[in-house]
């Protein structure tokens, strides 16, 4: 139950604050006067998208600030979520609006987002508005309607059938390709086959080219490289003067003072280690020297090989690696175009077996909607009665699902959105808004003027059916009909004011019963003289 709304800068509303009852909450005021705007406000705190434009014109941010007494069942979701309160404290949602277009919400002190208080808005208020009628001229709107008086057996169902649908609809996708293009089939099956075929022969490794490479390059400097390798295994090992010898001498010299001190003990020990690491330097430059030899028939066998390397690599990605994958590809590709048959029998195996799970859960769909169309046909036919309805019928047509509506006696049963007028469509919507709330969760019902259409003593029935709802849980009506702002338990008229070239709306409380025949008064006529009075007054007696 929502208990209290405050609303800062909100639109034309400088500063308003509304307490709600537990039954009946009217807001009424002139055409213009901003009525919506309330129901706008309460709209904006539960998560609904908004433009900068709701801050009121010449101030920086908007604030709305809802209250409400959640049930066990969300006072529960909001602890598992962190946003607990104590026992038996009211929850609240603050949303602010900058006029930079910004956004922020607050749920019991902390941070949230817009689209979970819309998650859990579902759990606080239902708004009815007229494009809610209007919605009723779709079939597809009259399932959505239907599945939500099935209940949670009739949603299951349609995910059941959903979901197996899609099942369907895949195996059919996969068979459809599979058949889809023999040539192109085929045509890949052969690019895969000469592929696998081209790999294989060449049997590439991994780094093969770069050391392939290597060798090349070897092969292709041998002269300089002899060269280079024996002018340093002469500078290093030759004759007297070569390195070895010339540290030799060093280390000589060195040893023979060595245990003088550690200093001269470390430069013998070093001079000893440069002398062994030249001799094994010049030996290995040696064996390197040995093995300089130029094979041209290597180096024909290498370009040959990196010819047909590069020429893979070209077709296969730039590399070895891309290479042999695009082996494994080519021989899933031929492995799929081998196994057609098998995966043609197993996919038509797979799409019969949807097909068979969809129409077992579509039959059982159906049940649970024909069911429940025939409960909401009689649900509906007890609320047209207190809807000045009487002589109304209603029903649920299948194949496809639609609403059919007959206004009186003797006509024929056709499409709602055909032969139901705006006032009729409004009753209509009424009593499915009715019949729904018996079939769910309580929540709070706001109605945003659907009672357009309706005068007379069709406002007199709509009025008592709202009256009568009031007592069973909480409704917030805005109206412009006299016969429904009499149910009120708490009445609220908003007021346009224009001053200093600025327009505001007051909401102010109204109290008493003199205070209320007069704004009754001026719904039924405009102004407040006797006769207008009188008639008030007489409705209010009459609740």
């Amino acid at each position: 139950m929502i208990t209290r709304l405050e609303i800062e800068n909100y639109g034309l509303i400088a500063r308003g604050a509304i307490e709600f009852s537990p039954g009946a909450t009217i807001f009424t005021g002139e055409t213009g006067s901003g009525k919506t705007m309330i129901l706008g406000a309460l709209d904006f705190a539960l998560g609904e998208r908004a433009s900068a434009d709701i801050v009121r014109r010449g101030t920086k941010r908007a604030v709305v600030t809802l209250t409400f007494e959640p049930d066990a069942a969300l006072r529960e979701r909001l602890l598992a979520d962190g946003y607990e309160l104590d026992p038996g404290e009211d929850a609240t949602i603050v949303r602010e609006a900058s006029d930079a277009g910004k956004s922020s919400v607050r749920v019991n002190g902390r941070a949230a987002t817009a689209s979970y208080v819309r998650e859990i808005g579902a759990q606080i208020a239902e708004i009815v508005g007229q494009h809610d009628a209007q919605r009723l001229l779709s079939p597809a709107y009259h399932v959505e309607l239907l599945d939500r008086y099935g209940g949670p057996k009739a949603l299951a169902a349609r995910d059941a059938v959903d979901a197996a649908r899609e099942r369907a609809a895949i195996a059919t996708r996969e068979l459809s390709a599979l058949h889809g293009d023999e040539r192109r089939a085929q045509e890949r099956y052969e690019d895969a086959r000469f592929a696998v075929e081209e790999i294989d022969t060449a049997a590439p490794q991994i780094g093969e080219d770069e050391r392939l490479s290597e060798r090349r390059r070897y092969l292709d400097n041998v002269e300089r490289i002899a060269l280079a390798l024996r002018s340093a295994h002469e500078a290093l090992g030759g004759d007297d003067g070569s390195a070895t010898a010339t540290l030799g001498v060093a280390s000589a010299a060195l040893h023979g003072i060595a245990d003088i001190s550690s200093d001269l003990r470390a430069m013998s020990d070093g001079a000893a280690a440069l002398q062994s690491e030249a001799t094994d330097l010049a030996t290995a430059i040696a064996r390197a020297l040995d093995a300089t030899e130029f094979d041209p028939a290597e180096l024909e066998a290498i370009n040959a090989r990196l010819d047909i390397l590069e020429r893979l690599k070209r077709k296969h990605g730039g590399t070895i690696e891309a290479v042999l994958a695009a082996g494994a590809q080519a021989r899933s590709v031929i492995e799929a175009f081998d196994s057609r048959d098998e995966r043609t029998a197993a996919l038509a195996a797979a799409l019969r077996e949807a097909e068979a799970a969809l129409a077992a859960d579509e039959a059982r769909l159906r049940a649970i909607r024909e069911e429940a169309a025939a409960r909401l046909k009689s649900a509906i036919a007890k609320e047209f009665g207190a809807l000045a309805l009487g002589s109304a019928r209603f029903d649920v047509a299948f194949d496809p699902i639609e609403f059919v509506f007959a206004a009186n006696k003797g006509e024929p049963l056709r499409p709602l959105a055909r032969v139901a007028s705006g006032g009729e469509l409004a009753r209509v919507l009424l009593a499915l808004v009715v019949v729904l709330a018996g079939a769910r969760e309580r929540t709070a019902l706001i109605f945003d003027e659907i009672d357009t259409g309706i005068g007379g003593t069709t406002a007199t029935a709509v009025g008592a059916r709202i009256g009568r709802l009031a007592q069973e849980g909480q409704v917030v009506c805005v109206t412009h009909l006299a016969q429904l702002a009499t149910w009120s338990d708490r009445h609220y008229v908003l007021e346009k004011h224009e001053k200093s070239g600025a327009t505001t709306i007051s909401v102010r409380e109204i109290s008493g019963e003199e205070a209320r025949a007069a704004e009754l008064a001026r719904m039924l006529s405009g102004e407040s003289h006797d006769v207008a009075l009188e008639h008030a007054r007489m409705l209010l007696r009459a609740r």
